[in-house]
């Protein structure tokens, strides 16, 4: 059943076109993920749905009454009371297990999240819509927001480059590319098999046209030719036979008809069904190289403490890095990934020894990407001579810039330019270890799938904390695993790790169970004290009926 169509919606600033003639049709219940490119659209098509901007042109159109809508936007960096109110009488927050004394100013990336959308999910709309909700989401985090969605009741539409998410959530999927709009049934998996069939075809179909093309001009050059010469021979003078040149006007006339023809018929099926070449998939390209590996050994500690305001992050933490290796950051929010960056930068106190190879070149990519100047491009990428500016200038349009982020302050830019112009000060610098904290967080498909590229064939150590499960999954060769209040080095891939944790599932499921339990009763004891006609009796009452589903499932 449709609750909404988008019907031929363009939204323009000034001159610039962002959406151009979307038209779609939205389902009642499903989840819609929307993908592209960053600057594509994808959050002003979700402002559109939200009623906050008004198409130039074409509808939006509600099948009956307008759904309510709840809309959750990317990367906000404070929550209001309200939020709060929200959040804390409601058990979504309870099962991301957010301390109700935690404060919102100090949380970190991932609790913060979790605030907001316990907020968001509280609410129930009938149309939610979600801006990258899996930013900084640790594993358990992401998985908790996939079986919400599963169950819910409403109509999500999600902006998202979570690979993993899409294919766990998705009904369909939106691709906005050009301005255009484009619909695939199915997810994420689904819509890359399609759209790569569909652009095979297309190009097959392009191809074989510009075949035809060109056959027919070749067709028509040598009509020409013959014309030409037929016109040539009838206006030649003396030692002709008599009606000799009337045969060679005919015979160019003949030339002439034949090649209008020929044009006319080529025009008339090309303005009936012309197949343009196929747009070149959005792409980027980054090059990051390491230089010379400086020994075997990188990093290595021996008895490392860290304590976090009077109590312990982690403890008796000992393992060693070598050169060349890829190490994923494994664990929770708040378990101190971002917190052994620093203490690898010396940016950090601990107790303990942490040794450092001498004269390797760090390249650290913060969570936040909000260490750069207030400067313009030209300003940051200073240097001394035209050849060395003109391989920056190269190096800037490979990452997706343009000529007119080079006068713009990089305040201005979004945050995964940002991330694009701190891999661009990697490229420069050489780095020998990368440290990459959340680098996929807001890079754009195209993006993260070139940045996997690169870094397989980076030559240097990757250490690197990530919730993006396909880009652990692809990097990784190690792991470090934050855990009981420690963190220890395992030679596994995700995979393997991933594996092993099912394979002690059924304990997992044991505590699961008991926490549920604990959840079912205190929900009952509040019901008891309501009437059902008391506002917050029907909310109850879905969390019980959520409770009790889930509690089945472990059945």
């Amino acid at each position: 059943m449709l609750i909404g169509t988008l019907n031929e919606v363009t939204v323009a600033y000034g001159e610039t076109v962002i959406l151009d003639g979307l038209s779609a049709d939205i389902q009642a219940g499903a989840c819609i993920a929307i993908v592209g490119a960053n600057g594509a659209g994808k959050s002003t098509l979700l402002s559109l749905l939200a009623g906050e901007i008004a198409p130039t042109s074409g509808s939006m159109n509600w099948t009956a009454k307008a759904p309510s809508v709840t809309y959750f936007r990317q990367e906000q960096e404070e929550a209001g009371d309200a939020d709060w109110e929200r959040a804390e009488t409601h058990m979504y927050r309870q099962r991301w297990q957010v301390p109700k004394s935690v404060d919102y100013a100090v949380a970190s990336g991932g609790e913060r999240m979790k605030i907001r959308l316990s907020a968001t999910l509280a609410e129930h709309s009938g149309l939610v819509l979600l801006d990258e909700p899996t930013n900084h989401l640790d594993s358990d985090a992401l998985e908790e927001l996939i079986r919400i969605i599963q169950e819910g009741e409403s109509t999500y539409l999600i902006a998202s480059h979570d690979r993993h998410f899409i294919d766990k959530v998705a009904d369909f999927v939106f691709e906005i590319e050009y301005g255009k709009l484009t619909v695939y049934k199915g997810n994420y998996t689904d819509y890359r098999k399609k759209k790569e069939k569909d652009r095979e075809i297309r190009q097959k179909q392009y191809e074989q046209q510009q075949r035809k093309i060109a056959h027919v001009e070749e067709q028509i050059e040598a009509l020409g030719d013959w014309s030409a010469k037929a016109h040539a021979e009838s206006t030649k003078k003396g030692g002709r036979m008599m009606g000799a040149k009337e045969y060679f006007r005919m015979k160019a006339k003949k030339r002439d008809v034949q090649i209008r023809s020929k044009r006319k018929r080529l025009e008339a099926e090309l303005e009936k069904e012309r197949i343009e070449k196929p747009e070149t998939e959005i792409t980027v390209s980054f090059d990051v190289k390491g230089r010379r590996k400086k020994g075997k050994r990188v990093l290595e500690l021996k008895e490392v403490r860290k304590d976090f305001d009077g109590r312990k992050l982690f403890a008796d933490v000992s393992f060693t890095v070598q050169a060349g290796e890829r190490i994923a950051f494994i664990g929770p929010n708040g378990a101190g990934k971002s917190t052994l960056f620093r203490m690898m930068l010396e940016e950090e106190g601990y107790e303990g020894k942490l040794w450092k190879t001498e004269g390797m070149t760090i390249g650290y990519l913060k969570q936040t990407v909000l260490d750069l100047p207030d400067v313009t491009m030209a300003e940051y990428f200073d240097v001394a001579t035209f050849h060395e500016q003109g391989m920056i200038r190269t190096n800037l349009t490979n990452l997706g810039f343009t000529q007119a982020h080079w006068d713009l302050p990089l305040s201005a830019l979004s945050m995964g330019e940002r991330v694009k112009v701190k891999l661009m000060q990697f490229i420069l610098e050489g780095a020998d270890v990368l440290l990459l904290d959340e680098p996929t967080n807001h890079l754009d498909l195209p993006s993260r799938e070139e940045l996997e590229k690169t870094l397989e064939s980076f030559p240097g150590t990757l250490l690197f904390a990530s919730h993006d499960r396909y880009f652990t999954e692809r990097m990784a060769d190690g792991l470090l695993v934050f855990e009981k209040g420690t963190i220890r080095k395992v030679p596994m891939t995700y995979a393997e790790w991933k594996a092993r944790e099912d394979a002690i599932q059924p304990e997992k499921s044991a505590e699961e169970r008991l926490r549920l339990e604990t959840e079912l009763q205190a929900v009952l004891g509040q019901l008891s004290l309501l009437k059902p006609g008391d506002k917050k009796y029907a909310e109850l009452d879905r969390d019980f009926q959520a409770l009790s589903r889930r509690l089945r499932e472990l059945d």
